[in-house]
């Protein structure tokens, strides 16, 4: 009885890490799941090229991880575990290993949270820009090119149509919503989840935000100043704030198009930033294809 307690209580020792980030992991979800929920969903957007083998090749990243981390358990387990059986029947406790061990255990712990918590926002913004995506390709239909996750200086433009009205520089922003908001909105509003501008503020139902809007401003400019630039003529880019999922209103006149994802193909035909003729949007089209084009043969 006593060596089976001793090998159930060493098993446990080594398995307690584990054990740790897996409960981590499961109360964050479960509190994410109870507290918040995605803009869109998933399962309703159009599906991107290649979506299917992109999730093939995730899932066998994941195999090969787990292939080596098992392997590593595999080999070390049984030599940790008569290390730790021998220490029981011995009565000495290894005290500088114990607090090596808690250390790296609330290291983890922290760096799990941390891990997590970032995965949650990127997950989000991945779901927001492929929604956008997916709605500018009605653009597409209507003679527009649009690029997608344009590298700047330090930073993106997550998509940019170009057409015969101007070139737009959409900055996507996912919001998840809070589920504690919904009756509440619903209730005095009418709308569920609604997202109205006023007085250069963004005023969701439970915060308010300036700073998506400050960021599609000084973007827009950059787009601006660069094929200005690139083309030799004098190029205006307007900013377009998307935030799909949202009902989005306007309290007072917003200095850009603060939109819905679903509004953009209704909305983008009816601004006039500037009058292109063909051989100008060509020749923007071409400066803009050759920075992807630049920046994807630096990322090799």
């Amino acid at each position: 009885m006593t060596s089976l307690f001793t090998n159930v209580f060493a098993i446990g020792i080594l398995l307690s890490g584990m054990f740790l980030m897996v409960l981590i992991m499961h109360l964050m979800l479960k509190y994410r799941d109870y507290t918040v929920k995605l803009p869109v969903d998933r399962e309703q957007l159009l599906r991107i090229p290649a979506y299917g083998l992109q999730q093939q090749i995730q899932d066998l990243q994941f195999d090969l991880l787990g292939g080596l981390t098992m392997a590593v358990v595999v080999v070390s387990f049984p030599f940790a575990t008569e290390s730790i059986q021998k220490h029981i029947t011995e009565n000495s406790f290894p005290y500088l290993f114990a607090i090596i061990a808690v250390v790296g255990l609330i290291y983890c712990g922290r760096k799990t949270w941390k891990t997590f918590s970032k995965l949650t926002k990127l997950r989000l913004g991945h779901t927001a820009e492929i929604a956008t995506a997916n709605e500018l390709i009605g653009l597409q239909a209507l003679g527009y090119q649009v690029f997608h996750d344009i590298q700047a200086d330090g930073f993106n433009i997550d998509h940019l149509a170009i057409g015969k009205n101007g070139v737009f520089a959409i900055e996507t922003k996912g919001r998840h919503k809070r589920k504690r908001d919904s009756k509440s909105t619903s209730a005095t509003q009418g709308k569920d989840y609604q997202l109205f501008y006023k007085d250069g503020r963004l005023c969701f139902p439970s915060w308010t935000e300036t700073k998506p809007i400050e960021q599609a401003i000084r973007q827009a400019k950059w787009v601006s100043q660069w094929l200005t630039k690139a083309t030799g003529e004098q190029i205006f880019s307007s900013p377009v704030l998307v935030f799909p999922g949202w009902f989005v209103t306007s309290q007072t006149r917003p200095p850009f198009p603060i939109l819905n994802h679903k509004q953009l193909v209704k909305t983008i035909p009816a601004v006039r930033t500037q009058a292109l003729s063909q051989q100008q949007v060509d020749a923007i089209v071409y400066q803009v294809a050759q920075r992807c084009l630049s920046k994807s043969e630096v990322g090799k």
